[in-house]
């Protein structure tokens, strides 16, 4: 029979520190006729002296007396949810004091109450899926790149890097940059169907978006970064294309290439706005779709992503106005370290040779 140190009766423990104390009987006879406990367990309860036998109290300690009361504990489930749904990520802190509960409560006490309440701490959103084919796609690319184009292509050959991106203003930027951006506290029934798949906002929700197209160049820096209001449509790019491309690529290193790149986004690659590419005589540089890891400004906005957060935290930024906010973003864009943009650029002849030793699989990038 296997062994286990579970708690002892106390009509067990007096019976044998009788026949120890009293009689003389020794642990080892003891260990033969109590098999269901251990003998360390035994030899505890045996050697007790007489004056430690009390009864058992275990029916009349009701243990620490309840922090929370039922009231309390609906309104953190309920402003959970709300929070979830108006703000996006956030921190036990904050959900502590929308709720109103007493500071003396914990942070590990409201985590308990959510898990007893079937909550978990999981990941909000997650990667599309790559197909064989979408692998084999970037294999066949990096192959044909290594072997087809000069080393200097990334810094020479292509003009600037560009693409589009959004950044959801809040009003405690401190708040929201302390939190996880990339957990929830969700059920597990509930998946991936709460506005955070991978093509959905990844910020989740609570204010307005400021929208910018962002270039970046090798040895140039930022070299267009333009803020705009409306919806980006096949028409409004092809228009931008007329306006922008030519002061942009007359800041790029290579002005007469006329060659950049973007990723796939069907309003930027449409129609008319490659009608009005082929009208300013500019040229696309494809990559293949789901290769976010192949567009060296994806890693730029990561980074200034981080750093609008860091600032957040470290100048205090407990409240922002949505003008003040987009003032922020564009002049960390603007302002964004040369250095940093050229060494991401030039990581990319190392990018092909990992993708093609990995069989197209998407890369640490």
């Amino acid at each position: 029979m296997k062994k286990h140190n579970i708690k002892m009766p106390l009509e067990i423990s007096v019976r044998m520190r009788f026949l120890h104390q009293d009689f003389g009987i020794k642990i080892s006879e003891l260990v033969k006729r109590f098999p269901s406990y251990s003998k360390s367990n035994i030899y505890r309860h045996a050697k007790l002296p007489d004056k430690t036998i009390k009864g058992d109290m275990r029916k009349f300690n009701k243990g620490r007396p309840r922090l929370l009361t039922v009231r309390d504990e609906r309104t953190v489930i309920r402003k959970l949810l709300i929070l979830r749904e108006t703000v996006g990520p956030f921190s036990i802190k904050r959900l502590k004091v929308e709720a109103g509960i007493h500071e003396n409560v914990c942070d590990n006490t409201i985590r308990r109450l959510l898990k007893r309440y079937g909550y978990q701490y999981l990941q909000s959103r997650k990667k599309g899926l790559m197909s064989k084919h979408d692998t084999r796609t970037r294999y066949l690319f990096a192959k044909k790149v290594k072997r087809r184009l000069p080393r200097n292509f990334w810094t020479n050959g292509i003009g600037f890097y560009l693409d589009g991106a959004s950044w959801t203003h809040k009003t405690n930027p401190s708040d929201q940059a302390r939190s996880t951006r990339a957990m929830a506290w969700r059920k597990k029934t509930e998946g991936l169907s709460l506005k955070c798949t991978t093509k959905g906002k990844k910020e989740g929700t609570g204010g307005r978006m400021v929208k910018v197209i962002v270039a970046i160049a090798h040895g140039r820096g930022t070299v267009l970064c333009h803020q705009h209001e409306e919806k980006l449509t096949g028409q409004y790019f092809a228009d931008f294309v007329k306006m922008h491309f030519p002061a942009t690529f007359a800041r790029t290193k290579n002005p007469t290439g006329k060659l950049f790149l973007q990723d796939g986004d069907p309003r930027q690659n449409s129609r008319r706005a490659k009608i009005a590419m082929y009208d300013i005589g500019v040229r696309i540089f494809p990559i293949p779709p789901r290769s976010p890891d192949i567009n060296p400004i994806e890693n730029v906005f990561h980074l200034v992503k981080r750093k609008l957060g860091q600032d957040a935290i470290d100048q205090n930024i407990t409240h922002e106005t949505y003008r003040q906010f987009s003032n922020r973003v564009i002049e960390t864009i603007e302002n964004f370290p040369i250095k940093t943009i050229d060494n991401i650029i030039e990581s990319m002849n190392k990018r092909m040779s990992m993708i093609i030793k990995c069989k197209g699989r998407r890369l640490k990038y």
